[in-house]
């Protein structure tokens, strides 16, 4: 009997939640967390917040919020053409959102954490053919006679595009290369 009674008391909104929409959280949510933030993050924030708040999952009462919702949420995102960067970039905000409703105690659990987003699965890309290779080394050389040594180098080695940049004639032992940062030091005098 007092699982029971526990259970149907965890369903139960929290006295603050019954009455609080997705938008109103974020709000509340942003106010919050503001300070803390980087510039850059507050900026990324209040974006996301704001094409959550555009979607009819903003009126949302956030006590009567389920995971059902938040997985239609999704799925509008993706039928409207929203790239799958931004529909987990928008769903990371309404989970650290929630996790705070939860926290202040309007609801019991985050319905965002148990949503389903599964990134669609990407087609594999063509390799290029021996004469594609040979036509962009061709191309390359034209822009810089270097150019053609790095795009051997980073398909050889598997480095980055900053990597290469930052490599010196020093990374250069005999038939060894070492491949240390992406980060150039000047040294002085040279």
């Amino acid at each position: 009997d007092a699982e029971k009674v526990a259970a149907a008391l965890a369903r139960q909104p929290g006295r603050q939640g019954g009455r609080q929409t997705v938008a109103d959280l974020l709000g509340e949510w942003r106010e919050l967390k503001a300070a803390g933030w980087a510039p850059y993050t507050k900026r990324d924030h209040e974006g996301r917040a704001r094409l959550i708040v555009a979607d009819r999952i903003g009126k949302v009462p956030v006590a009567r919020l389920q995971v059902t919702d938040v997985d239609q949420w999704i799925v509008r995102l993706r039928k409207a053409g929203v790239g799958e960067a931004s529909i987990r970039n928008q769903l990371q905000t309404l989970r650290s959102a929630l996790a705070q409703a939860v926290r202040w105690g309007w609801i019991s659990h985050n319905p965002a954490a148990l949503a389903n987003h599964h990134q669609a699965k990407r087609t594999a890309r063509d390799v290029m053919t021996a004469e594609e290779v040979h036509a962009v080394l061709a191309a390359a050389e034209v822009v810089n006679e270097m150019a053609p040594v790095a795009f051997r180098l980073a398909a050889i080695t598997g480095a980055r595009r900053a990597e290469l940049a930052a490599l010196r004639w020093t990374d250069l032992d005999g038939a060894v290369l070492t491949i240390d940062s992406a980060i150039s030091v000047v040294l002085e005098g040279q």
